[in-house]
C-alpha cells in the first residue's frame, strides 16, 4: 500500500494555485472547477479544493513533504522569503523538520527522516 494523494482546502483557489505552483514550485497536474491537483516526482499528489461540505475547513490540514536534505530545502524556502511556522527542529527517533503555512493556514511540513 502507498499514499496516493491528500487534499487541502482553500477559500481562494487562485491564491492557492499561485502558492503551490509558482512559489513552492510543485508541478500542476490539472485545474478544474473548484479543484486543483499537484503531482510530485514520486507520483504522489496533493489536491487543493474549495470547500463544499461542513467538515472541509481551510487551515486545518497538514501535508508532509519528505526531503533527503533538510538544510537545502530550508535554504530554498528562505530564498522564497516564506515565513517559517516552525523553525528547523529535531524529533528524537523521527527526523529533522520545519514548516510553513500556506495562504489558508494549512501546514506544509518538510521532513528529513532519520535513516
Amino acid at each position: 500500500m502507498k499514499l496516493d494523494s491528500a487534499i487541502l482546502f482553500t477559500d481562494n483557489m487562485e491564491r492557492s494555485v499561485r502558492f503551490y505552483g509558482d512559489v513552492m514550485g510543485f508541478k500542476v497536474d490539472y485545474i478544474q472547477d473548484g479543484f486543483s491537483s499537484f503531482i510530485f516526482p514520486n507520483g504522489a499528489k496533493v489536491g487543493i479544493k474549495v470547500p463544499t461540505k461542513d467538515r472541509e475547513v481551510p487551515g486545518h490540514q497538514t501535508v508532509f513533504i519528505a526531503t533527503d536534505d533538510i538544510e537545502e530545502s530550508l535554504g530554498e524556502i528562505k530564498a522564497k522569503n516564506l515565513e517559517l511556522y516552525e523553525d528547523l527542529s529535531e524529533m528524537k527517533g523521527w527526523g529533522k523538520y520545519f514548516s510553513v503555512l500556506d495562504p489558508d493556514g494549512n501546514k506544509v511540513l518538510f521532513i528529513e527522516h532519520f535513516k
